[in-house]
């Protein structure tokens, strides 16, 4: 009997010394962070904050749904960002948990106050990674995070929050993460490219009205030495070929000024080339190789005639976006940073260790080999040999 007693004592003591789940929250009773925005008005630091109820999303796996999920977005200004987080709390109504943020977002005036300034607090947070996609907008945030897909998806399948297979299809404007923002920041000079989000009112309708949809419109140019300048799209287009993340790309030849042929360009590799001339001054040069296909044919060109037009016209791109940065006085292509990796001595020199970059950048006319792989289902007409 005694030993009965002693073994349910034991037990009993055991027992208390196990853990439970007696504080376990569930899904519902949690309040999940899914972006987060800054933006800068009056002296004041704003944080927008966007919720989705994950609840209701788990429900639409494997079917389409009839209703679209429910999107929150809410703002509170402090003193400092993290005031402001704070302030979001008073109206939560239940635990916030930071730790699903996949987006950042910053406005214009937020970016010309300093992005270290908001960062600062955010990465010191435990519940944050450096994971998330960080972009730039000149659209009112809280109208960005209402944004929705296509069919009643979740909201998480969005360009803000899942921008790559758009990319990957249309590899114009790389999306940047965290992670690589913040050390590109921190390198000398480098300059920041940073997506820039708008809306597109007017694309697509449904049920006869006007359906707005998330797009990469631009980008913002973000350094250390000046305050943010924003390009549109058309002011990038010879960017993509000097990405390494660039997968594919479309590329219209023209005729006499006429759309002639479409080609796709696959995963184009570049090389940027440092010369110091006889002044001290360093001089520029692009290569650019990659493998192109015949998607369209408007008009009739020959092998070497497309091969040749496409060289041509991705040079011209190149030459054209370096251009427009020099017009702004943004180093686009990274010259000031190439020149700081392959030759150190000259850029401490000529930039007084950083201190000044260099401004009156000097490039090349672009190298670009392009081979034809293949030209679709019809063969092109082939030059004839002259006797």
């Amino acid at each position: 009997m005694r030993r009965v007693v002693y073994a349910l004592l034991v037990g009993l003591g055991l027992s208390i010394l196990l853990a439970g789940c007696w504080d376990i929250k569930a899904i519902q009773d949690t309040n999940y962070i899914t972006a987060i925005g800054y933006d800068y008005k009056d002296g004041q630091y704003v944080v927008y904050a966007q919720m989705i109820d994950f609840a209701n999303v788990s429900k639409r796996e494997g079917g389409k749904a009839g209703e679209p999920a429910s999107v929150w977005s809410g703002h509170e200004s402090g003193g400092t960002v993290i005031e402001a987080m704070n302030r979001l709390y008073k109206t939560s109504q239940q635990r916030v948990f930071w730790g699903q943020v996949s987006s950042i977002v910053f406005t214009e005036e937020a970016l010309k106050k300093g992005m270290s300034e908001f960062l600062d607090g955010l990465i010191r947070f435990r519940e944050m990674r450096y994971t998330q996609w960080i972009y730039g907008t000149k659209e009112p945030i809280d109208r960005v995070f209402m944004m929705l897909p296509f069919f009643n998806q979740s909201p998480i399948g969005s360009i803000l929050h899942q921008p790559e297979d758009t990319y990957r299809q249309r590899s114009y404007i790389r999306p940047l993460r965290l992670q690589k923002a913040v050390s590109i920041f921190r390198e000398p000079g480098a300059s920041l490219l940073l997506p820039s989000l708008g809306i597109a009112d007017n694309t697509w309708k449904i049920k006869g009205r006007n359906d707005p949809k998330l797009m990469v419109d631009g980008m913002f140019a973000v350094s250390k030495d000046q305050q943010a300048v924003w390009f549109p799209d058309e002011d990038l287009i010879g960017l993509r070929w000097m990405d390494p993340g660039t997968k594919r790309s479309d590329v219209m030849l023209r005729s006499s000024g006429k759309p002639a042929v479409s080609i796709s360009v696959d995963k184009p590799k570049s090389k940027i080339k440092v010369d110091i001339g006889n002044n001290g001054k360093p001089n520029f040069s692009v290569r650019v190789r990659g493998k192109i296909y015949v998607s369209e044919m408007i008009q009739q060109m020959d092998e070497p005639e497309i091969v040749r037009t496409a060289n041509e016209t991705i040079a011209s791109e190149i030459e054209h976006t370096f251009a427009r940065g020099l017009e702004r006085g943004i180093d686009l292509y990274m010259f000031n940073h190439s020149l700081y990796r392959k030759r150190f001595q000259s850029w401490s020199k000529l930039t007084d260790s950083g201190k000044t970059p260099l401004s009156d950048l000097q490039m090349r006319l672009p190298e670009v080999k392009l081979k034809l792989i293949h030209t679709g289902m019809y063969k092109i007409k082939q030059p004839q040999n002259e006797y």
